[in-house]
């Protein structure tokens, strides 16, 4: 049963998670642990506030995030986005949760990447890329699918309309590379 005042997300039955696949790992994780993140959270401010109206707090609702114009380490853009070559359009960010943080269930908005590259909402995938082995307390939930104990260079897509959730309960960081494009 959902807590009273949760949105309540209808599910279309023939929208299926997209595939996930493997990378195999060509990058060292240091190489995130000092970008310019900032911390953020989802920006449906109405859907933060009914989750913290029903006792979930601000503080923990978030997660760091670096995007262009600041550095992302090179391997990103020679390594790991010529393995989503069936996407176009593609921007890139860092995702990084320290412990305690998550973001509830949710579905993406994408308002600045409609705007940037004049697309339907209808068209857009995002991939997270597991930059490190996941471990005991980190998950991730697309639908009704929990993902734990992943590889290094697994990857997990969604489209638009479905949704999903990202956990960080354990007592490690969690990075990843978050890939948003469209179908070429």
């Amino acid at each position: 049963m959902e807590p009273q005042g949760l949105p309540r997300f209808k599910r279309n039955v023939s929208v299926q998670m997209i595939e996930t696949f493997h990378i195999k790992p060509k990058w060292k994780t240091s190489d995130f642990y000092n970008l310019d993140y900032f911390l953020t959270t989802h920006k449906d401010q109405n859907l933060i506030d009914l989750y913290e109206k029903s006792g979930h707090s601000k503080d923990h609702m978030t997660l760091y995030n670096c995007h262009q114009p600041s550095f992302i380490p090179d391997c990103v853009f020679d390594y790991v986005i010529p393995q989503f070559n069936f996407l176009t359009n593609i921007a890139v960010a860092i995702n990084y949760f320290k412990p305690g943080q998550y973001l509830p269930i949710h579905t993406d908005i994408f308002e600045k990447y409609i705007k940037v590259y004049s697309v339907k909402i209808e068209k857009i995938i995002r991939y997270v890329v597991m930059l490190d082995k996941g471990i005991s307390g980190q998950m991730l939930q697309i639908e009704n699918n929990f993902y734990t104990n992943w590889n290094s260079g697994d990857c997990f897509g969604w489209d638009y309309s479905e949704k999903h959730a990202f956990y960080n309960l354990s007592l490690e960081d969690r990075y990843a590379v978050q890939i948003t494009g469209t179908l070429k």
